[in-house]
């Protein structure tokens, strides 16, 4: 297992805030001046543009236990969680630029956990049975991975991620100020998962993490946003929209293997890659790879499929399945319980997709 070779660093200025609760739980922020409740309205995160900016604040845990699987089987993790137990992925925290994040996180657990924002100096270590505050100026809009990056790896896989979206000022419908409208946005937060590590810290305690070997790493389950398919249709990640209805992923790799999402129906255009920006002519892609810590957004347009005969008409329903063969099975080949999703062109969701 090999992290990606080329994060960058952001030095960030020190003065902001950021707050985040429990998976499907609204988030709620601070205006300073003002107070705004954060939920309901258009698309994935329902984001209502404001001319201030926000104090943001995220309460985490730290917790070990049994997280589970599509086979019905239950693979024990270490995670992120907005609340008292094991939650997988971890939280989605969501702000928009200029934003201060306050975090307060508490670590039960033997072990000392870190919280580090991919590509940005945002760094900070809570001790084993201790709990740590901290605040950081949200960094410019985009999508970051948030993780522990001890033991080269491990530590992430084990289910220590999370992800965190900065909304550019002012809008509801870009990515960054001068990027590409769309009508609503979905978060695919990659990952695989191997059991034996997990039994092996069942077995031996929490501390052993430490001693697991990152080139043993030997994935069972594939997920997208902690679930594999036919899990993974559900409003979060079945993308649907009508024909028009130009629509952002956010793809995140916090596994220890490349993926390569594979689109049917529609290419997808290439917006941004690990915080580098296409705000002109854009690549467009039917298969994305996506290495460890890779992040990119993607467009899919919605439109429809050129190449269909007859035409297209109606709801069109299309795959995405990841192109690196193992994934596309989970629980020991019981395809295609691995990394794939829905996508429906010409059929609006019935509830709005919101970043979960």
């Amino acid at each position: 297992m090999r992290d990606h070779p080329g994060e960058q660093l952001l030095i960030l200025r020190p003065n902001t805030k950021v707050f985040v609760m429990k998976r499907r739980a609204f988030l709620q922020r601070t205006v300073r001046g003002s107070g705004v409740l954060f939920a309901g309205g258009l698309g994935l995160l329902s984001w209502a543009p404001r001319s201030v900016a926000a104090t943001i604040q995220v309460a985490l845990g730290v917790h070990a236990g049994y997280a589970p699987m599509v086979d019905g089987t239950s693979a024990y993790m270490v995670t992120f969680s907005g609340g008292s137990s094991v939650e997988f992925p971890g939280p989605t925290i969501v702000c928009r630029e200029d934003d201060l994040v306050s975090i307060s996180i508490q670590n039960p657990l033997s072990i000392n956990a870190v919280f580090h924002v991919g590509r940005t100096a945002i760094r900070h270590t809570v001790g084993a049975g201790s709990s740590v505050n901290f605040d950081f100026e949200a960094p410019p809009a985009g999508t970051y991975l948030y993780y522990d990056d001890q033991n080269s790896g491990v530590n992430r896989s084990m289910g220590l991620h999370g992800t965190l979206v900065v909304m550019p000022a002012g809008s509801d419908n870009r990515s960054f100020s001068d990027g590409p409208t769309f009508v609503r946005q979905y978060k695919w937060l990659l990952a695989s998962v191997d059991p034996a590590w997990g039994e092996h810290l069942a077995n031996s305690g929490v501390a052993a993490i430490g001693g697991i070997d990152p080139d043993s790493f030997s994935p069972r389950y594939f997920t997208i946003n902690g679930r594999s398919f036919d899990q993974t249709d559900e409003p979060n990640t079945h993308i649907k929209g009508l024909v028009g209805d130009a629509t952002l992923i956010r793809l995140l790799n916090a596994g220890g293997m490349v993926n390569s999402p594979h689109f049917h129906g529609n290419h997808v255009e290439i917006v941004s890659l690990n915080g580098s920006n296409s705000s002109g002519a854009r690549k467009k892609k039917d298969i994305v790879s996506m290495f460890p810590l890779d992040c990119r957004d993607v467009l899919l347009p919605m439109a429809t499929p050129p190449d269909a005969w007859p035409p297209a008409s109606g709801a069109q329903h299309f795959p995405m399945h990841c192109h690196a063969e193992m994934s596309q099975t989970a629980g020991g080949g019981f395809y295609p319980h691995g990394m794939h999703a829905s996508i429906t062109i010409g059929e609006a969701p019935t509830s709005e997709p919101q970043l979960d």
